[in-house]
């Protein structure tokens, strides 16, 4: 091992907040991550992302000496909880904006492969990076996919706004959902049956986190969240109508 290594390797710092990937660390101004059966595609959305000039997600760096990529770190406050989901409305302005700005850099574009974008497929507060309180960057890129802008608005409803331990009234999530989908651009014919739309979202996390062997057994959690969001869904969709 050089001696930059065994100085870089001494200066790791783990990070946390993410869900799923592990063996994430930071040396520097870099993130080290491992790579995996993904890697390709996120690398080649991330050079996507520079060469339009998006400036709110990770530079792709090259790889080290370990075989893990090398990202430019986003610098701002990481967030290590969202399950009580109070932001104000200029936070979920801003979020709505930055996932707004994502879809636009990849739609209609090789990289969304004939679907409408990229969607991240993760866009919690925990892979955002805040600035002056607000989120100012995306990364953790290791869902993305081509897909419709809507699966990516109901999965970041569920995980900003809704839940069995929001913080605030159901009446004032929904108020900021209303925000989010309008600062987005998300038009009114489209928000119908939205609350279904987001129930069967986190139902298709809860079947990939089981098919990846990261059983989520009857009672856990996330099974919590969807008996919660069922529930609910009629009265989501009520409030969303009652706006067009």
């Amino acid at each position: 091992m050089s001696i930059l290594a065994r100085m870089e390797q001494a200066l790791e710092i783990p990070l946390t907040g993410g869900r799923i990937t592990e063996g994430v660390v930071r040396v520097g101004d870099t993130v080290r991550r491992p790579v995996g059966p993904h890697s390709p595609f996120v690398h080649r959305l991330l050079k996507h992302l520079e060469n339009v000039g998006f400036d709110a997600a990770p530079r792709l760096l090259g790889t080290d000496d370990k075989g893990r990529e090398i990202l430019s770190f986003q610098h701002g406050e990481n967030r290590t909880d969202f399950r009580t989901r109070d932001w104000s409305p200029a936070q979920i302005t801003a979020a709505a904006q930055l996932l707004r700005r994502l879809h636009d850099a990849t739609a209609d574009t090789p990289i969304a492969d004939g679907e409408e974008t990229v969607c991240h497929n993760d866009f919690s507060p925990l892979n955002v990076a805040f600035v002056d309180g607000l989120p100012a960057s995306a990364f953790d890129f290791d869902e993305a996919a081509p897909g419709p802008r809507a699966r990516d608005l109901a999965y970041a409803a569920w995980l900003w706004l809704l839940g069995a331990d929001i913080a605030r009234p159901l009446d004032r999530q929904l108020a900021l959902l209303r925000t989010f989908l309008d600062v987005y651009g998300f038009k009114d014919g489209d928000r119908r049956g939205f609350g279904g739309r987001i129930v069967a979202r986190v139902e298709a996390e809860r079947d990939m986190h089981d098919r990846a062997g990261r059983v989520t057994s009857p009672g856990s959690w996330l099974h919590l969240e969807i008996d919660w969001l069922k529930e609910r869904a009629d009265a989501i969709d009520l409030y969303l109508e009652s706006s067009v």
